[in-house]
């Protein structure tokens, strides 16, 4: 199995989805860690489009991906034609989603792609209630709640284990 990580949207989650993806135990062969292209240039509002696209151009059976980098698998798979298998999303940023009226983006995601959501109690950039209720109307997805808000989710031996049971009862 094929894991392709997705950090967030700033250069230091690189290394937390380097060590998330190190202590997995789900059978995966190879894996493979995104850096995103906005991350050399001016990114305080980075344009996810051409990481959609390079993503895109990749192969996974399992992307696991954090806040930003959820937004730019479910545009990979959404306008790109990317089929991993499955994903896991980490601290999807719902509150963008709703302020930008891409709501369906993620409605569509779901259908499409069985998906784990984890998700803290109180992120502030979309807590775990709102985001539950969305993904509850589809049956390949699941979603859990881990406490918090602080969208850092830096906790691998309270993560790492929620991903394992996910993929291995799938």
């Amino acid at each position: 199995m094929k894991l392709l990580g997705l950090p967030g949207r700033e250069p230091s989650t690189l290394a937390q989805m380097e060590a998330l993806l190190a202590r997995l135990e789900i059978g995966q062969t190879e894996t493979e860690i995104r850096h995103h292209g906005f991350w050399a240039t001016d990114w305080s509002d980075p344009d996810v489009l051409p990481e959609a696209e390079a993503v895109a151009r990749l192969s996974a059976d399992l992307v696991i991906a954090k806040s930003i980098g959820t937004l730019v698998a479910m545009l990979a798979v959404a306008r790109e034609g990317f089929a991993p298998t499955a994903c896991v999303f980490i601290a999807t940023p719902l509150n963008r989603l709703i302020a930008e009226e891409e709501v369906a983006l993620l409605e569509a995601h779901c259908a499409a792609i069985p998906t784990l959501f984890v998700q803290q109690s109180d992120d502030f950039n979309g807590a775990y209630g709102p985001l539950a209720q969305i993904v509850a109307r589809h049956p390949g997805c699941a979603a859990v709640e881990i406490p918090g808000g602080d969208h850092l989710y830096e906790d691998i031996e309270l993560i790492a284990p929620l991903i394992e049971a996910w993929v291995n009862d799938a």
